[in-house]
């Protein structure tokens, strides 16, 4: 019977470690940020077994047969188109963990080897909860990335595709949007928010945002001109350690990675979402499960495993969300 080496031995215990602890930090990175926990709490984390596309199916039209009867009246029968399917690609996020045989060798004590790789497995989890909320608070999709906010709730609604339909073409395809360019949010802020919360819900409770996602700046302007208001929080997002202020029992939350590079560094957004029409959809059998350790060429009993997930952000219905972009925040 062979005897297992050093290396195997570690490879087993770092494989099996992950795999006990992969559900928790699963749990640890949906609860991690604002977005994130209130999209988990609203069922936005969909399950999807393989394929080759993510697909979500739209209503983009009502029934134009309702109508009203009397005894004999007849009922048109033509079907009417409502639905169509948008499609997305499924984006793969990743961590490499990378050990050398020397430091394997040295930290070979069992109590040693635990901290050891347990720093590591620790690193890896944060650094992928620090990508998730960058990717799609921060930015726009670009490369390999999974959609962000900003491609899903665009400043400029009008043009370009997303999830393969063309908002140019389809104007039941586009969110809402306000250009603060001038204005002062101080005089006007309020006005605009409240503005847009009912451009997005046309009073309908379903349409409806039920979460703001803003900059430090501009939630701390919000937070200065509510001074009355300001003990009014969400008590789920306050118990779960997020500060927050509600707008018309709306949290309102921020996030670092809420930023304007390409405008400018004091100009700020602020979302309106409605994340009972956003879903990340992931694959069970892909959720940031690790790979099997492989050697480094070239590299004396060096050795990598990764750990990966697959999974996209996609909304099933655009135009109940909006952004107020380039607040001035000076």
């Amino acid at each position: 019977m062979p005897v297992r080496t050093l290396t195997e031995d570690i490879d087993n215990l770092y494989t099996t470690t992950w795999q006990n602890m992969k559900g928790k930090v699963a749990d640890q990175i949906f609860d991690a940020t604002p977005f994130w926990f209130w999209l988990r709490q609203n069922d936005g984390l969909e399950s999807i077994r393989g394929g080759r596309f993510l697909s979500e199916p739209l209503r983009y039209a009502k029934s134009d047969h309702v109508q009203f009867v009397k005894r004999g009246s007849s009922m048109p029968l033509s079907d009417k188109e409502f639905l169509t399917n948008s499609q997305d690609d499924w984006r793969y996020l990743a961590d490499s963990i990378i050990r050398f045989g020397i430091d394997d060798q040295q930290n070979s004590g069992k109590g040693q080897i635990i901290s050891y790789m347990n720093a590591k497995l620790e690193n890896s989890r944060d650094s992928l909860i620090d990508k998730m909320e960058e990717t799609i608070a921060g930015g726009t999709q670009s490369g390999l990335s999974f959609n962000g906010l900003r491609d899903l709730v665009a400043d400029d609604p009008t043009s370009g595709t997303v999830q393969g339909i063309d908002a140019s073409t389809y104007t039941w395809w586009r969110n809402k949007t306000k250009d603060l360019t001038g204005v002062s949010f101080g005089t006007s802020g309020v006005k605009w928010m409240n503005k847009m919360v009912n451009d997005c819900s046309k009073n309908q409770r379903q349409d409806s945002p039920n979460i703001i996602m803003t900059g430090q700046q501009p939630f701390e302007m919000y937070w200065e001109e509510t001074l009355e208001q300001r003990r009014v929080v969400n008590k789920t997002m306050g118990d779960s350690g997020f500060q927050n202020i509600e707008f018309r029992g709306i949290p309102m939350v921020w996030s670092p990675q809420i930023a304007s590079a390409d405008i400018t560094a004091t100009a700020g957004r602020m979302y309106f979402l409605n994340t009972r029409f956003l879903k990340f959809k992931y694959d069970p059998q892909v959720f940031f499960d690790m790979t099997s350790w492989k050697e480094i060429p070239s590299q004396i009993n060096d050795r990598a495993a990764q750990i990966i997930t697959a999974g996209n952000l996609m909304t099933s219905r655009r135009l109940v969300h909006g952004v107020i972009h380039t607040i001035d925040t000076v």
